[in-house]
């Protein structure tokens, strides 16, 4: 019995000693990983790959930093599905919001220059500039445009209707505040317009000039650009945001440039369609710019090294560290964080900072639709990624496939185990499509299949507005047989109406529904209001011409 027990013991301590000893090789592995960045190189393009494949990515771009040097610029996959056109390191990509944070940068170089102050008052340098509380229009400061703290959302107007940059940052006169100021999150890309419009008149040349001349240049960001529009006959680009394209055709081979990626959504039978690139000039400092894999890696080595590029101080050490530092504590509780739920700390000048690992995490995602984009930086460790595609969503989480690909890049430059981030949101979008499937269930259960519409769908065709907000006018018209509703412009906002009971219609565009439209009648039976994207428009008795 005894010589049992000792055996027992000798074989215990053998089995730990092998598991120490494993622990320490592998944990060495790790540091070596670590230790020698560029060794991590293709072990990184081998994970892309099997994202890749298990997501059935069309094509991504994937830039990685570490300090000054340059880990992996590649390209994967294909420009456009079903073309023999492969993804490499110079394809461009819309980067979406992730532009917030050169529209920082680009501030804070006009602070360096002394130009603007982060606390100077809008309307000294904008003195037209108008909200729709006059005491707010007096005390909203450079710094409260760019860190969503005012309180003030925006009117989804101007990316439905074809507007100028001007008309389009006119909305917010409109738009009354939702929160306390200073005091509250509420996302806003049209007070990134504004923070657009101060650039242009601190600076004496448009956002667009100077963004290109004061930092994409002298980062070498060759074949970055500030608008779709710069490789694209206009044809080929959307009027606006949520617009169309007058050209039918969508081949990437019809750019002026002859590497872009074309962007892709679903349709009604989960394959992957292709869209035309869209326009975000009327608020191009909230999501405009274009870049690529080679360009963002020195876009990354800029944030790394405290604004410092190529041997020249392109932003000052101060101003970069306050534009990643944090300005508002809270954040956007609509906003799916995982993997960084509960280590979100606000947010900074285009940037949200959360801990991932314990380590500080810096990033902002892009959203252009069919073109995400997700940008991350853990300062600390010098240690920058970022992730342009152009994939569909098959996830509640728009950047769900990007966050793959840049988590699991951090974990390998920090010699850190892996959290199979694949198949963790893998399994989160599955349950995000199950859950949508039986709210579309439970819709049509809903639906009353016996109720037709109160009036002949010509009596609904007319030309409604919400004066309130400014919106436009919104055409309702009939063409064969279906109605279509359309904000004004040409290449504006356009979708069609199919009878869902009463007077209530369901509104779709690109294939995909958009929710629903509701007439009222006035006690004539005549259509007299329509309900829709959350206001009220009125039916306008002169007609708009075509």
């Amino acid at each position: 019995m005894r010589v049992g027990i000792v055996m027992s013991v000798k074989m215990s301590v053998k089995m730990t000693s092998c598991l120490a000893l494993w622990c320490v090789v592998v944990l060495s592995a790790f540091a070596a990983q670590a230790s020698e960045p560029r060794s991590v190189a293709p072990v990184l393009r081998k994970d892309i790959e099997q994202a890749r494949a298990e997501w059935n990515n069309v094509g991504v771009a994937v830039a990685v930093v570490k300090g000054d040097t340059v880990i992996l610029t590649q390209g994967f996959g294909l420009k456009q599905a079903g073309e023999p056109s492969p993804v490499d390191a110079a394809t461009l990509f819309q980067i979406g919001s992730t532009s917030k944070a050169f529209t920082g940068a680009a501030l804070g170089i006009l602070v360096d220059d002394g130009k603007i102050g982060w606390d100077d008052r809008v309307i000294d340098h904008l003195p037209g500039f108008r909200l729709a509380d006059p005491w707010l229009t007096q005390h909203l400061t450079i710094r409260d445009t760019v860190t969503h703290r005012s309180g003030i959302a925006e009117t989804p107007y101007y990316v439905f209707g074809v507007m100028t940059p001007d008309e389009a940052v006119g909305q917010l006169r409109y738009v009354e505040p939702e929160a306390r100021f200073r005091d509250s999150f509420r996302y806003s890309n049209l007070m990134y317009g504004v923070a657009g419009q101060l650039i242009a008149a601190a600076s004496g040349m448009s956002w667009n000039d100077f963004v290109q001349r004061r930092l994409l240049q002298p980062l070498n960001m060759t074949r970055s650009g500030t608008s779709g529009s710069q490789f694209w006959d206009a044809q080929y680009v959307t009027a606006t945001f949520q617009g169309t394209a007058k050209a039918p055709r969508r081949l990437w081979s019809d750019a002026r440039d002859g590497n872009v990626a074309m962007p892709h959504v679903l349709d009604e039978k989960g394959q992957a369609t292709v869209l035309a690139w869209q326009s975000y000039d009327n608020a191009a400092a909230a999501g405009s710019i274009v870049s690529n894999a080679t360009d963002m890696a020195n876009w990354l080595r800029l944030n790394l090294n405290e604004g410092r590029f190529g041997g020249r101080q392109i932003v000052s050490r101060e101003t970069q560290r306050e534009l990643h530092a944090t300005q508002n504590l809270h954040v956007d509780p609509a906003r799916d964080w995982f993997p960084l739920t509960g280590s979100v700390e606000g947010y900074a000048m285009g940037w949200f900072r959360s801990r991932y690992r314990d380590h500080l995490h810096v990033a902002h995602s892009g959203g252009i639709i069919g073109f995400p984009a997700y940008v991350a930086l853990l300062p600390e460790q010098k240690i920058g990624v970022a992730v342009l595609s152009n994939s569909p969503n098959r996830s509640g989480d728009t950047q769900a496939f990007n966050k793959v690909i840049a988590f699991g890049v951090l974990d390998r430059m920090l010699g850190s185990p892996s959290n199979h981030w694949s198949q963790q949101f893998l399994k989160r979008a599955k349950l995000a499509q199950s859950t949508a499937r039986q709210k579309e269930d439970e819709l049509q259960r809903a639906r009353l299949p016996d109720a037709p519409p109160s009036l002949q769908l010509d009596q609904y065709v007319g030309d409604y507005e919400d004066r309130r907000h400014h919106s436009g006018p919104v055409s309702i018209r009939l063409q064969n047989g279906q109605l279509s509703l359309k904000f004004s412009g040409e290449g504006a906002f356009a979708g069609t109406l199919e009878p869902w009971h009463h007077d209530v219609f369901r509104l779709s565009a690109r294939g995909s529904p958009w929710g629903f439209a509701s007439f009222t009648l006035d006690p004539a039976g005549k259509a007299s209001t329509l309900s829709a994207f959350g206001s009220t428009f009125e039916r306008l008795a002169t007609p708009v011409r075509p």
